[in-house]
């Protein structure tokens, strides 16, 4: 008997072997279409090819391939990780960390997804319109671009309690290219669109929503239509916006070149010359001596103001000759 009940316990144990029913899947992967993406390429960007999502019991993690044309080994794409409350129906007991973003972990990241080219990071300050992010660039030794960004999305601690304002969103971006420029691939940072949330109330890793500025309806504070308010920020009362032509670029400014002062020169009248003809004799006058000529051969004009004031005795008629 008991050598019986030893083989029939033998054989159930090799029909469960054998079994395929019921497999459990310790973390659950999925592959899910582009409509279904947590994340959104700007308008023209890269365009989806897949979407691979895995199930955590606080947050949802998705690889978003993106289309890549370049000779940088490795995939264009869109990581982002939502972490907030917990999702029913996930049969795993793994949790993503919430944990904030260090330069060692960023570091680490950024020679597994794009090897072999030396990223530089930018120190500036930059913000798109869910807050601040940061990128790398670099180039490979074929002349491909590549640009690697991430931004921590999550409220500020002072808004942050037990029950409001919670849960954060990572996101990160591989792009390379053969054609586009660095500012066509910084582009994606700036345009991307989140595309999903939790249901829950105390998930918001935005924090408060701003409030309506208050000079808004005010008198004394115009408002200027968007292109005005860019290129003329204080544009006077009456301000008409140039028309699109005359904002394109400006040609290079050309190089100002002092004038050069010339010394005054002395202009010479050109000197006329005497008359060939014959002269015309002066009228009589009370001088017997003929009119003196001058230099160019005309006669010199009398003073008016030379008259000959005859002498005392003249006068008298002592019969002295007078001139």
């Amino acid at each position: 008997m008991k050598s019986i009940a030893t083989t029939v316990l033998l054989m159930g144990a090799l029909a469960g072997c054998s079994s395929t029913e019921g497999v459990t899947r310790f973390q659950p992967t999925r592959s899910v279409s582009a409509t279904e993406a947590l994340v959104f390429p700007p308008p023209g960007g890269p365009a989806i090819i897949a979407v691979v999502e895995r199930r955590f019991r606080n947050g949802i993690e998705q690889d978003i391939a993106l289309r890549t044309q370049s000779s940088v080994p490795g995939q264009n794409s869109i990581k982002v990780k939502f972490v907030g409350p917990g999702i029913e129906g996930t049969n795993t007991d793994k949790t993503l960390s919430s944990a904030r973003l260090t330069d060692l972990a960023v570091s680490r990241e950024m020679r597994s997804e794009v090897p072999g080219i030396a990223m530089v990071r930018t120190p500036s300050y930059l913000q798109n319109n869910y807050g601040p992010f940061s990128y790398a660039v670099g180039r490979s030794r074929g002349g491909d671009t590549c640009v690697y960004g991430w931004q921590q999305i999550r409220s500020s601690p002072d808004a942050r309690n037990t029950l409001h304002n919670l849960g954060i969103i990572q996101m990160r971006l591989r792009l390379c290219d053969a054609v586009l420029s660095e500012q066509a691939l910084l582009a994606t940072m700036y345009g991307y669109t989140i595309n999903g949330s939790f249901t829950g109330w105390q998930w918001n890793p935005y924090g408060r929503t701003d409030g309506v500025d208050p000079n808004l309806g005010r008198p004394g504070h115009p408002v200027y239509p968007a292109a005005a308010a860019i290129d003329h920020y204080a544009a006077p009362l009456g301000y008409e916006p140039q028309p699109a032509v005359r904002r394109a670029a400006a040609a290079p400014a050309r190089p100002r070149v002092a004038p050069v002062r010339q010394a005054a020169r002395t202009v010479t009248p050109p000197v006329s010359t005497a008359p060939t003809g014959p002269m015309v004799p002066l009228p009589p006058t009370n001088s017997s001596m003929p009119a003196a000529a001058t230099a160019n051969g005309r006669p010199a004009m009398q003073n008016q103001n030379s008259i000959r004031v005859p002498t005392p005795d003249c006068v008298g008629g002592s019969g002295t000759r007078c001139p």
